[in-house]
């Protein structure tokens, strides 16, 4: 069976998102960092968002590694963010959000995974954001209603926050 997948998605139907709740203690308090997308993102432009992205179809290199979920969650974050992380701190304690949506109109089952990531357990390099974002902001849970996540098609990434800050 040939697939014919789209850019983005592990099949034509299938995709698996995962985002990542970098979490720091500032002070007294706890932070999380977001990224601000594109104005031309294809999905909720200019709208607050978390590091991460859709898996994609595993290239032939790749088919060795253990675990190519965890695989593409640290590339994701690398790209966004220039922060490595380690894959011994993607355990499922750290696994904070699972929801599945499904896209009548498209006809696309998503899977969506949130992680919480210290911040102290990555390389802790200067923030470098890719050109898929405008800016990056490190925000206190009190202050997240300021913050435009897309609406409802965003709410997702409030609840993966949220249960980071939890969690934490």
């Amino acid at each position: 069976m040939i697939f014919m997948f789209h850019q983005h998605q592990l099949t034509d139907n299938v995709k698996l998102l995962q985002k990542a709740a970098i979490i720091r203690q500032q002070d007294s308090h706890l932070e999380v960092l977001l990224l601000k997308r594109s104005l031309d993102a294809k999905s909720r432009p200019g709208c607050w968002d978390l590091p991460g992205g859709n898996s994609e179809w595993p290239a032939a290199e790749q088919l060795s590694v253990a675990n190519l979920h965890l695989d593409d969650l640290k590339r994701e974050v690398f790209e966004e963010t220039g922060l490595k992380v380690n894959e011994e701190n993607l355990t499922l304690g750290n696994l904070t959000h699972f929801s599945t949506y499904f896209d009548n109109d498209r006809q696309i089952f998503s899977i969506i995974c949130g992680w919480v990531i210290d911040y102290l357990s990555t390389s802790q390099n200067e923030i470098k954001i890719s050109d898929e974002h405008q800016e990056y902001a490190w925000v206190k849970e009190n202050d997240l209603a300021s913050y435009d996540f897309g609406g409802v098609k965003g709410i997702f990434i409030l609840d993966i926050i949220r249960q980071a800050f939890t969690k934490y």
